[in-house]
């Protein structure tokens, strides 16, 4: 006999596969001779319970790679943006018609949304390739489902988004 649907819902965790990130290069700064490349780790926030009244956090990284071809050092100095599906805030995971709300953050308290239409659009990064080395930075992005979304059903939840890269 199959429990009911208060106590499957108790019993049951929502399994979110993951935010994934896909990876787009910005044109290059003009006389410059640097490559850049971006990775990333995936962001999966795991099992998410809503009647637990605490919000599933999980974090990514984002690595920024830039080499010179020239003998002259190349100053990288770019910016990092996310884009997907929807305004930053009113992002979701879907899993067919059933949706999760989901924000990025650019700080580990998650006070400052990722893409907010203000100061917290970019992640600025700065350095230099050379020769000698490569430029590397590494960004975290800091995620929260929020708490007590009561209306979520058990599934795989996904959404993805786009990794920019202007220098």
């Amino acid at each position: 006999m199959l429990p009911s649907r208060s106590r499957l819902e108790q019993l049951a965790w929502l399994r979110i596969l993951g935010l994934s990130m896909a990876l787009a290069a910005g044109p290059g700064q003009a006389g410059a001779a640097a490559i850049c490349a971006l990775s990333s780790t995936s962001l999966s926030f795991g099992h998410y319970v809503p009647y637990e009244g605490t919000p599933t956090d999980s974090t990514a990284t984002i690595t920024v790679t830039c080499t010179s071809s020239n003998v002259v050092p190349v100053i990288i100095n770019g910016s990092i943006s996310l884009t997907g599906p929807g305004a930053p805030s009113e992002r979701d995971l879907i899993d067919g018609p059933n949706r999760l709300r989901y924000q990025l953050f650019l700080d580990p308290s998650r006070t400052m949304v990722w893409g907010d239409g203000g100061s917290g659009d970019t992640r600025s990064i700065i350095g230099i390739a050379s020769i000698a080395g490569p430029f590397q930075a590494t960004v975290t992005v800091y995620a929260r489902i929020p708490a007590g979304q009561s209306g979520a059903m058990v599934g795989n939840y996904t959404s993805q988004i786009t990794v920019v890269l202007n220098y």
